[in-house]
């Protein structure tokens, strides 16, 4: 209940103070891996206030490591609890992340990343890194692209601030890894889907 009324005041919060709006319909009828580019810390809240209407609680997003979960501990507490969030290694090898990212799609969930690997000064696209891939072919879950706008305006990097600057959730059209390829080919599979979602948030 608790979080019900948490997420809802989310909801009104971004659309009130940020005039926040949703392009297109995320759509979420099985297990997604969830991409989108990344500009600042208020991207997780701009995706999660649109999944929640069509996920229930079912979405987990994925956070540094090292910036937000070096974060106080009751700070580090609300991100789980309105979040659901985990810990995500930027630095010193992804393996192990990518693998939980993995299981938590078999195990039924929604997964939250952004593969560009770090934020946007400015809000334009800097293009996504391989891992991702990995993960939509380790468990044939669709992959949907998301394009945030307007988020480096209203959170800069390196602020703390809030600012009333209008923010927008694009949804592109998922996409879906080739799993017929055999292994010895998926090198080159990997980085067709990287090219097609890259492209897709480009626009």
């Amino acid at each position: 209940m608790l979080k019900n009324l948490a997420h809802l005041a989310l909801r009104i919060w971004l659309k009130l103070f940020h005039r926040y709006r949703v392009l297109g319909r995320l759509s979420l009828e099985s297990p997604s891996l969830i991409i989108a580019n990344h500009a600042s810390h208020i991207d997780i809240a701009v995706i999660t206030a649109a999944a929640l209407e069509y996920a229930d609680y079912s979405v987990r997003g994925a956070a540094a490591r090292d910036t937000i979960f070096t974060q106080p501990g009751v700070v580090l507490c609300v991100l789980r609890f309105l979040f659901n969030v985990f810990p995500f290694e930027r630095k010193n090898g992804s393996s192990e992340s990518l693998e939980r990212c993995t299981d938590y799609i078999q195990r039924g969930y929604h997964v939250i990343i952004f593969p560009e690997g770090r934020r946007s000064q400015d809000g334009s696209f800097l293009g996504f890194t391989p891992g991702f891939a990995k993960i939509a072919y380790a468990t044939g879950a669709p992959v949907i692209p998301l394009r945030i706008e307007g988020a480096h305006r209203a959170l800069p990097r390196g602020s703390f601030v809030l600012l009333p600057c209008p923010m927008e959730l694009k949804v592109r059209p998922s996409l879906a890894a080739d799993r017929t390829i055999p292994w010895d080919d998926r090198r080159q599979a990997y980085e067709r889907l990287i090219h097609q979602a890259n492209r897709s948030l480009a626009s």
